[in-house]
């Protein structure tokens, strides 16, 4: 054998083993590239079946709870106090406290699209909290100088009023909210009490005992049936379980999780209860607790003091939809501000 044979074979070999190389790194590549393609696919079946949001997906977790971040405002409102939101975000119903006593109706790109104004009947009017019904998609404003809960069709038209029994005259309806089986939650000013009617305007019962609330201005029900109420004098959420009975408080405090002055509630797929802290100016967001006496678990909160893209002065109310978005009324800054996941 000559001296040139043996270099021969060894260049073979080598060539051998770049091809070798190279027919791995395309196999590589081949494996990246197809695992991006089912991901795609899995994704985009995820948003066309749920329309929901990529960051919803349900992944393995990982220890971290996102934040919402903020999207955009919708201007135009003056000092909002309460916000309704249709399922699937195509309508936006505003409460405006200051000049006209309304409610303005926004579309799903934030465009004015009608006002829902105050009935003939009484003077000195002022929308409060506003509510949609599930079953029907009418809307309920509380109308709290006038103690009346008025009715409105989606598109802005007074329908009527919601007449108490005779047992509450003299009430003050303040904050309004429905379960998904259309029965209707009233926090009462007057009696510092939360009313649940069903579906027919009938009075279900009364929760609260004497001097359990104090100004409560909102009540959500989880999948559970339990009752969160925010009783925003004693500056708490307080958990009720679903015959009424108190189980947990998240309380007033300096630390993290605790509360100053909640104001409005918003329950978003059972796994989130974002609950509005006017006086430290931002969205406090709690997970419904596994034990149903538990404390709900605090995973964080959004929003800063401030008029600025994301701050907020004083906000009063919240509201979600089916898409990841989360509606803020922002009192002070006059608008709504709008966060997504």
């Amino acid at each position: 054998m000559t001296d040139q044979q043996p270099k021969s074979l060894a260049l073979a070999g080598a060539d051998t083993l770049e091809s070798d190389k190279n027919e791995r790194r395309k196999l590589l590549l081949l494996a990246v590239l197809t695992m991006a393609a089912v991901l795609l696919m899995m994704f985009s079946a995820w948003y066309l079946l749920f329309r929901k949001p990529i960051t919803e997906f349900p992944l393995p977790p990982i220890g971290v709870e996102p934040m919402p971040s903020y999207a955009y405002s919708l201007y135009g409102v003056q000092s909002p106090t309460g916000v309704a939101v249709a399922p699937d975000g195509s309508r936006i119903y505003v409460t405006q406290t200051s000049g006209e006593a309304a409610v303005l109706i926004y579309d799903g790109h934030g465009t004015e699209v009608g006002r829902m104004v105050p009935p003939p009947t009484g003077t000195d009017h002022v929308f409060v909290y506003v509510a949609i019904n599930p079953l029907n998609g009418e809307v309920y404003v509380t109308d709290r100088p006038i103690a009346q809960v008025h009715i409105y069709s989606a598109d802005g038209e007074y329908l009527r009023s919601f007449d108490p029994p005779e047992a509450l005259l003299g009430w003050q309806p303040l904050g309004v909210g429905f379960d998904s089986t259309g029965n209707l939650f009233v926090t009462d000013a007057a009696t510092q009490r939360v009313h649940e009617f069903d579906a027919q305007g009938a009075l279900v019962r009364t929760i609260g005992a004497t001097g359990q609330f104090n100004f409560p201005n909102s009540v959500v029900e989880d999948a559970s049936g339990r009752l969160y109420v925010a009783d925003s004098n004693n500056g708490r959420v307080v958990v009720l379980d679903p015959t009424g009975s108190q189980m947990a408080v998240v309380r007033r405090g300096p630390q993290d999780g605790d509360l100053g002055l909640p104001r409005g509630m918003a329950i978003y797929d059972q796994q989130r209860l974002f609950v509005v802290d006017a006086t430290d100016q931002s969205v406090k967001v709690y997970r419904p607790a596994e034990d149903p006496a538990a404390v709900p678990d605090f995973i964080g909160q959004f929003g800063v003091a401030g008029s600025g893209d994301g701050n907020f002065r004083y906000p009063n109310a919240v509201a979600t939809d089916t898409r990841g978005r989360i509606y803020v009324a922002d009192w002070d800054n006059d608008r709504v501000q709008v966060w997504t996941y």
